[in-house]
Protein backbone atom coordinates (compact mmCIF):
# COMPACT_ATOMS: atom_id res chain seq x y z
CA UNK A 1 0.00 0.00 0.00
CA UNK A 2 3.06 2.32 0.21
CA UNK A 3 2.73 3.34 -3.44
CA UNK A 4 -0.87 4.51 -2.96
CA UNK A 5 -1.94 8.13 -2.35
CA UNK A 6 -5.28 9.78 -1.60
CA UNK A 7 -6.78 12.20 -4.13
CA UNK A 8 -10.03 14.15 -3.88
CA UNK A 9 -12.49 15.01 -6.64
CA UNK A 10 -12.49 18.85 -6.85
CA UNK A 11 -16.26 18.92 -7.48
CA UNK A 12 -17.97 16.50 -5.08
CA UNK A 13 -15.02 15.80 -2.69
CA UNK A 14 -15.18 12.01 -3.12
CA UNK A 15 -11.87 10.50 -1.97
CA UNK A 16 -9.92 7.89 -3.95
CA UNK A 17 -6.72 5.91 -3.51
CA UNK A 18 -4.56 5.72 -6.65
CA UNK A 19 -1.06 4.53 -7.39
CA UNK A 20 1.71 7.12 -7.23
CA UNK A 21 2.61 6.27 -10.83
CA UNK A 22 -0.78 7.70 -11.89
CA UNK A 23 0.04 11.26 -10.74
CA UNK A 24 -0.42 13.68 -13.63
CA UNK A 25 -3.00 11.56 -15.45
CA UNK A 26 -6.56 12.66 -16.13
CA UNK A 27 -9.29 10.96 -14.09
CA UNK A 28 -13.09 10.85 -14.10
CA UNK A 29 -14.92 10.84 -10.75
CA UNK A 30 -17.27 7.86 -10.50
CA UNK A 31 -19.60 9.79 -8.19
CA UNK A 32 -20.26 13.02 -10.11
CA UNK A 33 -18.56 12.56 -13.50
CA UNK A 34 -16.11 15.47 -12.96
CA UNK A 35 -12.90 15.25 -14.98
CA UNK A 36 -9.74 16.28 -13.13
CA UNK A 37 -5.97 15.89 -13.11
CA UNK A 38 -4.37 13.82 -10.34
CA UNK A 39 -2.07 16.25 -8.53
CA UNK A 40 1.29 15.48 -6.93
CA UNK A 41 0.52 17.15 -3.61
CA UNK A 42 -2.69 17.34 -1.61
CA UNK A 43 -2.70 20.91 -0.31
CA UNK A 44 -5.15 20.15 2.51
CA UNK A 45 -4.86 17.01 4.59
CA UNK A 46 -8.04 15.11 3.83
CA UNK A 47 -8.25 13.48 7.27
CA UNK A 48 -8.37 16.86 9.04
CA UNK A 49 -10.44 18.96 6.62
CA UNK A 50 -12.77 16.40 5.07
CA UNK A 51 -13.17 14.11 8.04
CA UNK A 52 -16.06 16.15 9.38
CA UNK A 53 -18.25 15.64 6.29
CA UNK A 54 -21.32 13.66 7.27
CA UNK A 55 -21.54 9.97 6.53
CA UNK A 56 -24.27 10.26 3.92
CA UNK A 57 -22.29 12.74 1.80
CA UNK A 58 -20.17 11.45 -1.11
CA UNK A 59 -16.95 12.60 0.55
CA UNK A 60 -17.69 10.65 3.69
CA UNK A 61 -16.36 7.37 2.30
CA UNK A 62 -12.84 6.79 1.09
CA UNK A 63 -12.53 4.40 -1.83
CA UNK A 64 -9.82 1.89 -1.00
CA UNK A 65 -7.68 -0.07 -3.43
CA UNK A 66 -8.26 0.12 -7.19
CA UNK A 67 -10.82 2.85 -7.82
CA UNK A 68 -11.53 2.41 -11.51
CA UNK A 69 -11.40 6.19 -12.12
CA UNK A 70 -8.67 5.63 -14.68
CA UNK A 71 -9.24 2.13 -16.05
CA UNK A 72 -12.43 0.26 -15.09
CA UNK A 73 -11.47 -3.08 -13.53
CA UNK A 74 -13.05 -6.21 -15.00
CA UNK A 75 -15.83 -7.59 -12.85
CA UNK A 76 -18.40 -10.30 -12.92
CA UNK A 77 -21.82 -8.76 -13.52
CA UNK A 78 -24.78 -10.53 -11.95
CA UNK A 79 -27.85 -11.03 -14.06
CA UNK A 80 -29.69 -7.71 -13.97
CA UNK A 81 -33.40 -7.44 -13.35
CA UNK A 82 -35.50 -5.92 -16.13
CA UNK A 83 -35.33 -2.13 -15.96
CA UNK A 84 -36.17 0.92 -18.03
CA UNK A 85 -33.86 1.76 -20.92
CA UNK A 86 -33.76 5.05 -22.78
CA UNK A 87 -34.77 4.56 -26.45
CA UNK A 88 -31.81 4.69 -28.86
CA UNK A 89 -31.13 8.00 -30.66
CA UNK A 90 -32.95 8.45 -34.00
CA UNK A 91 -31.12 8.52 -37.33
CA UNK A 92 -32.02 12.19 -37.81
CA UNK A 93 -32.13 14.85 -35.05
CA UNK A 94 -35.49 15.50 -33.40
CA UNK A 95 -34.30 18.95 -32.34
CA UNK A 96 -32.46 21.75 -34.11
CA UNK A 97 -29.45 23.38 -32.49
CA UNK A 98 -29.76 27.17 -32.62
CA UNK A 99 -26.92 28.86 -30.75
CA UNK A 100 -24.77 29.13 -27.63
CA UNK A 101 -24.69 32.34 -25.60
CA UNK A 102 -24.12 33.38 -21.98
CA UNK A 103 -27.34 31.62 -20.94
CA UNK A 104 -26.51 28.24 -22.47
CA UNK A 105 -27.12 26.08 -25.55
CA UNK A 106 -30.43 26.59 -27.36
CA UNK A 107 -32.48 23.93 -29.15
CA UNK A 108 -35.78 24.25 -31.05
CA UNK A 109 -38.44 21.89 -32.36
CA UNK A 110 -42.09 22.14 -33.49
CA UNK A 111 -44.49 22.05 -30.55
CA UNK A 112 -46.27 18.91 -31.82
CA UNK A 113 -43.04 16.94 -31.23
CA UNK A 114 -43.85 17.15 -27.51
CA UNK A 115 -46.20 14.24 -28.14
CA UNK A 116 -43.12 12.08 -28.78
CA UNK A 117 -42.08 10.46 -25.45
CA UNK A 118 -38.65 9.62 -26.89
CA UNK A 119 -37.91 13.35 -27.08
CA UNK A 120 -39.15 13.99 -23.57
CA UNK A 121 -36.98 11.30 -21.96
CA UNK A 122 -33.79 12.61 -23.59
CA UNK A 123 -32.30 14.37 -20.55
CA UNK A 124 -29.51 12.28 -18.96
CA UNK A 125 -30.08 10.98 -15.45
CA UNK A 126 -27.60 13.43 -13.96
CA UNK A 127 -28.03 16.67 -12.05
CA UNK A 128 -28.39 19.48 -14.60
CA UNK A 129 -26.01 21.60 -12.51
CA UNK A 130 -23.30 19.48 -10.86
CA UNK A 131 -23.69 16.33 -13.02
CA UNK A 132 -23.93 13.86 -10.13
CA UNK A 133 -26.11 10.78 -10.85
CA UNK A 134 -27.11 10.42 -7.18
CA UNK A 135 -29.99 11.73 -5.07
CA UNK A 136 -31.88 13.05 -8.11
CA UNK A 137 -35.28 14.70 -7.94
CA UNK A 138 -37.53 14.99 -10.99
CA UNK A 139 -38.51 18.45 -12.28
CA UNK A 140 -40.61 19.13 -15.34
CA UNK A 141 -40.47 21.96 -17.87
CA UNK A 142 -43.09 24.64 -17.32
CA UNK A 143 -43.92 26.46 -20.55
CA UNK A 144 -44.54 29.86 -18.98
CA UNK A 145 -45.79 31.37 -22.24
CA UNK A 146 -48.74 28.99 -22.05
CA UNK A 147 -49.56 29.42 -18.37
CA UNK A 148 -52.91 31.07 -17.51
CA UNK A 149 -52.46 34.65 -16.32
CA UNK A 150 -53.39 33.62 -12.76
CA UNK A 151 -50.49 31.14 -12.64
CA UNK A 152 -47.86 33.12 -14.58
CA UNK A 153 -46.70 35.06 -11.50
CA UNK A 154 -45.85 31.75 -9.78
CA UNK A 155 -43.55 30.49 -12.55
CA UNK A 156 -40.39 30.39 -10.39
CA UNK A 157 -42.26 28.48 -7.71
CA UNK A 158 -43.55 25.99 -10.28
CA UNK A 159 -40.07 25.48 -11.73
CA UNK A 160 -38.64 24.81 -8.26
CA UNK A 161 -41.32 22.24 -7.43
CA UNK A 162 -40.17 18.62 -7.30
CA UNK A 163 -42.29 15.86 -8.86
CA UNK A 164 -40.67 13.03 -6.92
CA UNK A 165 -37.33 11.33 -6.34
CA UNK A 166 -36.12 9.52 -9.43
CA UNK A 167 -34.97 6.36 -7.67
CA UNK A 168 -38.36 6.01 -5.94
CA UNK A 169 -40.20 6.30 -9.26
CA UNK A 170 -37.95 3.77 -10.95
CA UNK A 171 -38.17 1.35 -8.01
CA UNK A 172 -41.97 1.47 -8.02
CA UNK A 173 -42.34 1.04 -11.80
CA UNK A 174 -38.98 -0.15 -13.20
CA UNK A 175 -40.23 -0.43 -16.80
CA UNK A 176 -43.01 2.15 -16.99
CA UNK A 177 -42.08 4.95 -14.57
CA UNK A 178 -41.66 7.49 -17.39
CA UNK A 179 -45.02 6.68 -18.96
CA UNK A 180 -46.74 7.15 -15.60
CA UNK A 181 -45.57 10.73 -15.00
CA UNK A 182 -48.60 12.95 -14.49
CA UNK A 183 -49.43 15.60 -17.10
CA UNK A 184 -49.24 19.28 -16.10
CA UNK A 185 -52.88 20.17 -15.56
CA UNK A 186 -52.57 23.96 -15.89
CA UNK A 187 -51.07 23.73 -19.40
CA UNK A 188 -52.88 22.91 -22.66
CA UNK A 189 -51.79 19.97 -24.87
CA UNK A 190 -49.14 19.26 -26.05
CA UNK A 191 -47.41 21.46 -23.42
CA UNK A 192 -49.06 19.46 -20.65
CA UNK A 193 -46.92 16.42 -21.56
CA UNK A 194 -44.33 15.93 -18.76
CA UNK A 195 -40.82 16.80 -19.99
CA UNK A 196 -38.51 15.92 -17.07
CA UNK A 197 -35.01 16.94 -16.13
CA UNK A 198 -33.14 16.13 -12.93
CA UNK A 199 -31.60 18.05 -10.02
CA UNK A 200 -29.73 16.67 -6.98
CA UNK A 201 -30.50 17.62 -3.40
CA UNK A 202 -27.50 19.95 -3.23
CA UNK A 203 -28.37 22.13 -6.26
CA UNK A 204 -31.08 24.55 -7.36
CA UNK A 205 -33.01 24.14 -10.63
CA UNK A 206 -33.39 27.89 -11.15
CA UNK A 207 -31.92 28.98 -14.48
CA UNK A 208 -30.66 25.52 -15.41
CA UNK A 209 -33.33 24.75 -18.05
CA UNK A 210 -35.28 27.63 -19.64
CA UNK A 211 -38.11 27.03 -22.08
CA UNK A 212 -40.20 29.32 -24.28
CA UNK A 213 -42.81 29.01 -27.02
CA UNK A 214 -41.97 30.83 -30.27
CA UNK A 215 -44.05 31.58 -33.36
CA UNK A 216 -42.37 30.75 -36.68
CA UNK A 217 -44.66 31.80 -39.56
CA UNK A 218 -47.78 30.81 -37.65
CA UNK A 219 -46.39 27.50 -36.37
CA UNK A 220 -45.60 27.19 -32.67
CA UNK A 221 -42.09 26.01 -31.83
CA UNK A 222 -40.54 25.09 -28.50
CA UNK A 223 -37.22 26.57 -27.47
CA UNK A 224 -35.13 24.95 -24.71
CA UNK A 225 -31.97 26.58 -23.30
CA UNK A 226 -29.69 24.34 -21.21
CA UNK A 227 -27.17 26.14 -18.98
CA UNK A 228 -24.80 23.22 -18.35
CA UNK A 229 -23.23 22.48 -21.72
CA UNK A 230 -22.23 18.95 -20.70
CA UNK A 231 -25.93 18.21 -20.20
CA UNK A 232 -26.63 19.95 -23.54
CA UNK A 233 -24.18 17.59 -25.27
CA UNK A 234 -25.97 14.53 -23.85
CA UNK A 235 -29.41 15.96 -24.66
CA UNK A 236 -28.42 16.61 -28.29
CA UNK A 237 -26.79 13.18 -28.64
CA UNK A 238 -29.84 11.40 -27.18
CA UNK A 239 -31.98 13.24 -29.73
CA UNK A 240 -29.86 12.11 -32.69
CA UNK A 241 -27.47 15.06 -33.02
CA UNK A 242 -24.16 13.27 -32.66
CA UNK A 243 -23.31 13.31 -36.38
CA UNK A 244 -24.25 16.98 -36.79
CA UNK A 245 -21.48 19.63 -37.07
CA UNK A 246 -23.08 21.50 -34.16
CA UNK A 247 -22.40 18.55 -31.85
CA UNK A 248 -18.65 19.19 -31.91
CA UNK A 249 -19.25 22.91 -31.33
CA UNK A 250 -21.25 22.20 -28.17
CA UNK A 251 -18.71 19.61 -27.05
CA UNK A 252 -15.80 22.07 -27.31
CA UNK A 253 -17.80 24.78 -25.52
CA UNK A 254 -18.67 22.33 -22.71
CA UNK A 255 -15.00 21.60 -22.08
CA UNK A 256 -14.24 25.31 -21.84
CA UNK A 257 -17.14 25.77 -19.42
CA UNK A 258 -15.84 23.02 -17.14
CA UNK A 259 -12.69 25.09 -16.56
CA UNK A 260 -14.62 28.28 -15.69
CA UNK A 261 -16.36 28.27 -12.29
CA UNK A 262 -18.24 31.50 -13.03
CA UNK A 263 -19.62 30.25 -16.35
CA UNK A 264 -20.82 27.06 -14.67
CA UNK A 265 -23.42 29.10 -12.76
CA UNK A 266 -26.76 29.58 -14.54
CA UNK A 267 -27.15 32.99 -16.17
CA UNK A 268 -30.12 33.83 -13.94
CA UNK A 269 -27.97 33.24 -10.85
CA UNK A 270 -25.03 35.19 -12.30
CA UNK A 271 -27.34 38.12 -13.03
CA UNK A 272 -28.48 38.25 -9.40
CA UNK A 273 -24.93 37.89 -8.04
CA UNK A 274 -23.76 40.72 -10.33
CA UNK A 275 -25.99 43.09 -8.36
CA UNK A 276 -23.60 42.80 -5.39
CA UNK A 277 -20.36 41.35 -6.76
CA UNK A 278 -18.05 42.51 -9.54
CA UNK A 279 -15.01 40.48 -10.45
CA UNK A 280 -11.81 42.58 -10.48
CA UNK A 281 -9.35 42.43 -13.35
CA UNK A 282 -7.07 39.43 -12.96
CA UNK A 283 -9.17 37.99 -10.13
CA UNK A 284 -10.12 34.29 -10.27
CA UNK A 285 -13.65 33.29 -9.27
CA UNK A 286 -13.52 30.10 -7.16
CA UNK A 287 -17.09 29.49 -6.07
CA UNK A 288 -20.52 30.71 -4.95
CA UNK A 289 -22.18 29.30 -1.83
CA UNK A 290 -25.90 30.22 -1.54
CA UNK A 291 -27.43 31.03 1.83
CA UNK A 292 -29.85 28.26 2.85
CA UNK A 293 -32.04 30.80 4.66
CA UNK A 294 -33.31 31.86 1.23
CA UNK A 295 -35.57 29.90 -1.12
CA UNK A 296 -34.25 28.23 -4.26
CA UNK A 297 -35.95 30.86 -6.40
CA UNK A 298 -33.78 33.48 -4.61
CA UNK A 299 -30.48 31.73 -5.39
CA UNK A 300 -27.93 34.41 -6.23
CA UNK A 301 -29.34 37.12 -3.95
CA UNK A 302 -27.36 36.09 -0.85
CA UNK A 303 -24.48 33.91 0.30
CA UNK A 304 -20.71 33.81 -0.09
CA UNK A 305 -18.44 34.43 -3.06
CA UNK A 306 -14.89 33.10 -2.88
CA UNK A 307 -12.13 34.32 -5.20
CA UNK A 308 -8.37 33.97 -5.04
CA UNK A 309 -8.21 37.42 -3.37
CA UNK A 310 -11.25 37.79 -1.12
CA UNK A 311 -14.44 36.41 0.36
CA UNK A 312 -17.59 38.49 -0.24
CA UNK A 313 -20.61 38.10 2.04
CA UNK A 314 -24.14 39.28 1.20
CA UNK A 315 -27.36 38.97 3.18
CA UNK A 316 -30.23 41.42 2.97
CA UNK A 317 -28.69 44.93 3.24
CA UNK A 318 -25.36 43.68 4.61
CA UNK A 319 -22.34 43.25 2.35
CA UNK A 320 -18.84 42.58 3.68
CA UNK A 321 -15.46 41.68 2.22
CA UNK A 322 -12.64 39.69 3.79
CA UNK A 323 -9.15 39.74 2.28
CA UNK A 324 -7.38 36.44 1.84
CA UNK A 325 -3.89 37.93 2.16
CA UNK A 326 -4.64 38.83 5.80
CA UNK A 327 -5.24 36.39 8.65
CA UNK A 328 -8.80 35.30 9.34
CA UNK A 329 -10.81 32.42 10.77
CA UNK A 330 -13.55 30.29 9.25
CA UNK A 331 -15.68 28.50 11.87
CA UNK A 332 -17.80 25.59 10.57
CA UNK A 333 -20.48 23.99 12.74
CA UNK A 334 -21.81 21.09 10.67
CA UNK A 335 -24.78 18.78 11.05
CA UNK A 336 -26.28 16.32 8.58
CA UNK A 337 -28.76 18.96 7.40
CA UNK A 338 -26.74 22.19 7.30
CA UNK A 339 -23.44 23.88 8.06
CA UNK A 340 -23.36 27.16 9.96
CA UNK A 341 -20.43 29.30 8.86
CA UNK A 342 -18.93 32.17 10.88
CA UNK A 343 -16.29 34.39 9.25
CA UNK A 344 -13.99 36.46 11.44
CA UNK A 345 -11.17 38.86 10.52
CA UNK A 346 -9.58 41.65 12.53
CA UNK A 347 -10.87 45.07 11.49
CA UNK A 348 -14.03 43.62 9.87
CA UNK A 349 -17.43 42.77 11.27
CA UNK A 350 -18.15 39.06 11.65
CA UNK A 351 -20.52 37.37 9.20
CA UNK A 352 -22.70 34.29 9.59
CA UNK A 353 -24.27 32.22 6.83
CA UNK A 354 -25.82 28.75 6.55
CA UNK A 355 -24.91 26.54 3.58
CA UNK A 356 -25.17 22.85 2.71
CA UNK A 357 -22.66 20.50 4.44
CA UNK A 358 -21.09 19.35 1.18
CA UNK A 359 -20.73 22.97 0.05
CA UNK A 360 -19.02 23.78 3.36
CA UNK A 361 -16.43 21.08 2.70
CA UNK A 362 -15.84 22.53 -0.75
CA UNK A 363 -15.49 26.05 0.73
CA UNK A 364 -13.00 24.84 3.36
CA UNK A 365 -10.86 23.09 0.76
CA UNK A 366 -10.79 26.01 -1.67
CA UNK A 367 -10.17 28.57 1.06
CA UNK A 368 -7.31 26.49 2.43
CA UNK A 369 -5.74 26.36 -1.03
CA UNK A 370 -6.18 30.10 -1.68
CA UNK A 371 -5.35 31.53 1.77
CA UNK A 372 -2.72 29.73 3.83
CA UNK A 373 -2.92 32.38 6.60
CA UNK A 374 -6.55 31.57 7.41
CA UNK A 375 -7.52 29.13 10.16
CA UNK A 376 -10.33 26.63 9.49
CA UNK A 377 -12.04 25.29 12.60
CA UNK A 378 -14.69 22.58 12.41
CA UNK A 379 -17.15 21.06 14.86
CA UNK A 380 -19.70 18.39 13.93
CA UNK A 381 -22.94 17.02 15.27
CA UNK A 382 -25.28 14.20 14.16
CA UNK A 383 -28.37 16.24 15.00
Amino acid sequence: MSDLKVVVCPNCLQKYRVRATQVGRRAVCKTCGQRFKIAEDQKIDDDTIFGWVTADDPAGNSVLGGTGILTPPPAEKPAAAAQWRRPPPPDRPRVKFDRIDEIGAYFEFPAFVLDDPDLRCAFPHRCVHCLTPKDLTVHVMIWGDKLPRSDALRLNEAESRTVRKLDELMARDPLEWFDKLDPIGVLPPPYSNPFPYYVCGQCSPIGEVICHVLDHEGIEHCQVAIANLTIAVDFYRNNGGRKEPAYQKILVASRLQQDNQWQQLPFAVRAKISQWFTQDEGESFLGYYPDEAFSRSETGTAGLILTDRRMVYKKYASRREYKLDAAGTLFIEATRAAANIEISQEGERDAMVTIKPLAAGNLARRLGEAATTWQIRVTTSDS
